[in-house]
């Protein structure tokens, strides 16, 4: 009974059901992208398929050069004003954040136009069609502005299920579309009127679910008029100062290693390495997803023993969840090897085999060590060293981005795994900070006041 009892308790408890929830959506939307490129490399080839994430990635470097952390501050006040019992501030929050959003959306559609071209053709040495592509692909954060104010809504209130379904919905409508847009055209022009398409129909799914939500708890989320009317009055710097740090978190990880290694990739290699890189990248990564479900596990646990004011406890915690998770998610990637050779061979054509299992070997030793770095960002929240993260990554870029590209100059097809892999031994900086933070906040507290009591007596 005992066990039975427990058990009850684990599904009741909401912290767990949500994380539960997210994690399924999460694999999910993880399936759909590995099919998503198994369907591309055989309708487009190597070549159309990397310059299609070529276009993706130099759009996506004009939106996350500009774009601030709106979404997860809009999240961070949403939720506290509905745990204060403060719904319409909520409501404020979600009105700013269509108001900043669409407008930093709309200035990178409109520039675009003006710069994405002419850097495909003469800083990528790409075709020009990738530019004017990358143009059009530049309208996707606009598309996207309904499903992420209905996402942050939801997830302010904590409606997991809705969030996790909109997310899927998305995803599914998604790759459907941008494999149709591949099978109909035959080159690049069918996945970017398809992609655009999936963010117009995922917005669409969103708002419907929305209304839902809304008919079914109008006291947590408020309607769409209601946040509309809000638009005008909220003022632009609301979540100004907030947006730039996180951002500065958000974006500096999606830079280093998924967007500014595939435009130096275009830029010294070619295209179809372009391609074979991001599905490795894509295969690597999936051991990976275990390590969301571990840091939202880790963040309450050690805040509890921060509050507690056990911060050797803390520390101790930190360390033994990033040793362990980085044990597990190791012995995953090593024992997931041995069937790559295979899944290539059944899933991809020949032309894609070879490339990209020697890129899975490169990228492997890399990935192992990230594993270990699950905790550090709830170890900077937790004891508001936010601000030294985010200057040891940004160190990092600089070191780490011009080695990756001189290697790309040297070794122009597996040149930018190898500085990935170099880029990604970075994370060790982390945890050798926590020890340091250890060290002069716990240890030698505690030396001093051994000493200070021998002294007394």
């Amino acid at each position: 009974m005992g066990l039975l009892a427990k058990l009850r308790d684990l599904a009741g408890n909401r912290f767990l059901r949500d994380t539960g929830t997210l994690q399924i959506g999460a694999l999910l939307v993880s399936v759909g992208n590995f099919v998503g490129t198994i369907g591309l490399a055989f309708l487009l080839g190597a070549t159309r398929m990397g310059e299609f994430y070529v276009a993706i990635s130099l759009y996506s470097f004009l939106w996350f050069v500009v774009n601030l952390g709106l979404v997860s501050v809009a999240v961070s006040y949403v939720s506290a004003a509905l745990a204060s019992g403060r719904p319409e501030e909520a409501t404020s929050w979600l009105a700013y954040l269509v108001k900043a959003y669409g407008l930093i959306a709309s200035g990178v559609a409109a520039v675009g136009f003006f710069v994405l071209p002419w850097a495909a053709e003469h800083i990528l040495d790409a075709r020009p069609e990738v530019g004017y592509y990358a143009a059009w692909l530049a309208f996707t954060p606009l598309c996207d502005v309904p499903r992420l104010v209905a996402a942050a809504g939801f997830q302010g209130a904590r409606r997991m299920v809705p969030l996790a379904q909109s997310d899927n919905g998305f995803e599914l409508v998604r790759v459907f579309l941008v494999l149709l847009g591949a099978l109909l055209t035959g080159d690049i022009r069918g996945p970017v009127i398809g992609s655009l398409a999936g963010s117009l129909l995922g917005s669409l799914l969103a708002m419907d679910l929305y209304r839902r939500e809304h008919r079914a708890a109008p006291h947590l989320l408020p309607g769409a008029g209601e946040i509309l009317r809000h638009v005008r009055d909220v003022p632009l710097g609301k979540g100004l100062a907030a947006g730039l740090r996180m951002g500065a978190v958000q974006n500096m990880n999606a830079l280093g290693t998924q967007i500014l290694p595939t435009l130096i990739l275009q830029a010294f290699g070619s295209p179809a390495w372009v391609a074979y890189l991001r599905i490795a990248q894509r295969i690597m990564a999936v051991p990976l997803m275990l390590m969301k479900a571990i840091s939202r596990t880790a963040l309450p646990a050690l805040s509890e023993l921060a509050g507690a004011g056990d911060l050797r406890g803390m520390c101790r915690a930190y360390f033994r969840t990033s040793f362990y998770s980085g044990l597990m998610i190791s012995a995953i990637i090593l024992a997931m090897l041995p069937f790559l050779p295979p899944v290539l061979e059944h899933a991809y054509t020949t032309e894609f085999q070879e490339p990209v299992w020697t890129l899975c070997l490169i990228l492997m030793p890399g990935f192992m060590v990230v594993s270990f770095s699950i905790a550090n960002d709830t170890f900077y929240l937790i004891t508001k060293t936010l601000r030294i993260g985010i200057l040891v990554s940004i160190a990092g870029a600089i070191v780490n981005l011009p080695a990756i590209a001189l290697l790309a100059w040297a070794y122009p097809t597996v040149g930018v795994a190898w500085g990935l892999t170099v880029s990604m031994f970075w994370s060790l900086w982390h945890p050798a900070y926590v020890y340091s933070w250890y060290r002069r906040h716990v240890v030698l507290p505690e030396r001093a006041a051994v000493a200070a009591q021998a002294g007394g007596g």
